[in-house]
């Protein structure tokens, strides 16, 4: 393949070089307020004048958190962070992969679910007390909470809680959601990173399982899945004959009430891939604002900032730096908690609170919005 046709090919195809250097994306951008180098403007103006070879952009393409905020503020609309999802795959063909969080052991554990014969033991959360069927219209897709809560024990945070937590949930409204005993990864973390491959042999085994249960309407309770479900699994050749909601949303569309109040102040963290990627910011706000009282953050909704990394790439000093910052606005609220809709936010802020090179108190319980409206249950 001929990287450097393929880069202009791009370039033309997100209209790049429509750019007019105004700098508003650099800066919004929270990276480029912590790491004076990086620049969104910068990475297209190179990739125009110097290609492939740039090392700016060799290097800065992997750097990006693609948390979309550059496409929230440029004028002339180009999309940014597309660009860069599709660019990193030229990259990762002359093995140069970035800098994988964790020794790049999530995105193995990815691959492993491309194996067509895999059997894994990942219902083992499901207690007597909630009720699930193997096959109907409504779905449930759990993705990767089981692996999380192994691989992150030591951080003592509950994701699979989140899955008993939207199952609960949804048995409340009178639905036995699908869970799949062969469910795999959605496989955001590997486009995100460049490998295209393994993302669609996921998206193939992910659709025929969703068939053969006779799956209409897909939940997920995390942002990520949600987006990339929605978006990255359609194919325009044909038809998609899913739906597919984020929790709040479905939540929303049914009409669901709470059952009793909590005495208590939350702040709520928007992700990137349930706010700015999809547009998804009032149903959260309207559900858990049955519940206790919001209190905003200086950064929120369009313009909220992200939790420091996507697709475990670069958790560097950068990445603390950005966290620490968006740990002392939540906690500017005087809030008693905060409360997110993606597991990662979850995991990369509690990880932030760990560091033993913080000089603040940084510690504030963080919790999902599936167990926030799960307590809220009679």
């Amino acid at each position: 393949m001929d990287k450097s046709k393929t880069l202009n090919q791009l370039i033309e195809k997100f209209q790049v070089f429509h750019c007019v250097e105004c700098g508003k994306c650099t800066g919004a951008c929270p990276l480029a307020q912590v790491d004076r180098d990086f620049s969104p403007r910068l990475i297209a103006k190179y990739a125009i004048e110097q290609g492939i070879a740039s090392e700016y952009v060799r290097e800065k393409t992997w750097a990006c958190l693609t948390c979309g905020l550059c496409d929230e503020r440029c004028p002339v609309g180009i999309s940014f962070t597309e660009f860069i999802r599709t660019i990193r795959p030229l990259y990762t063909q002359e093995d140069f992969k970035g800098h994988l969080s964790h020794g790049g052991a999530l995105q193995g554990l990815m691959r492993l679910q491309t194996t067509p014969e895999l059997r894994q033991n990942r219902l083992d959360w499901i207690t007597p007390d909630l009720k699930v069927s193997s096959h109907g219209k409504i779905l449930y897709f759990v993705g990767c909470l089981p692996y999380f809560e192994t691989f992150f024990s030591d951080m003592s945070v509950s994701l699979v809680k989140i899955a008993v937590d939207t199952v609960r949930i949804l048995n409340s409204l009178g639905i036995e959601p699908v869970v799949l005993p062969d469910e795999r990864c959605c496989g955001h973390d590997l486009i995100w990173t460049g490998d295209e491959e393994s993302f669609h042999k996921l998206r193939y085994f992910n659709i025929d399982s969703f068939k053969k249960a006779g799956v209409k309407t897909i939940i997920t309770a995390c942002a990520e899945c949600s987006y990339v479900l929605k978006y990255l699994y359609s194919d325009a050749s044909e038809p998609f004959p899913f739906t597919v909601m984020h929790l709040s949303e479905y939540l929303k569309i049914a009409g669901f009430v709470a059952g009793r109040g909590i005495d208590k102040i939350a702040t709520y963290q928007d992700p990137c891939r349930l706010g700015r990627f999809q547009g998804v910011y009032d149903a959260p706000r309207d559900l858990l604002g049955q519940i206790l009282e919001l209190r905003e953050m200086p950064h929120f909704g369009p313009g909220a900032w992200c939790c420091g990394n996507s697709a475990w790439v670069n958790c560097d000093r950068y990445s603390k730096q950005m966290q620490v910052e968006r740990l002392l606005e939540a906690k500017g609220t005087q809030a008693d908690f905060m409360v997110t809709a993606c597991p990662k936010c979850q995991v990369h802020l509690t990880c932030a609170m760990r560091d033993v090179n913080r000089l603040q108190d940084l510690r504030l319980k963080i919790f999902d919005m599936a167990s926030v409206i799960a307590e809220s249950i009679e």
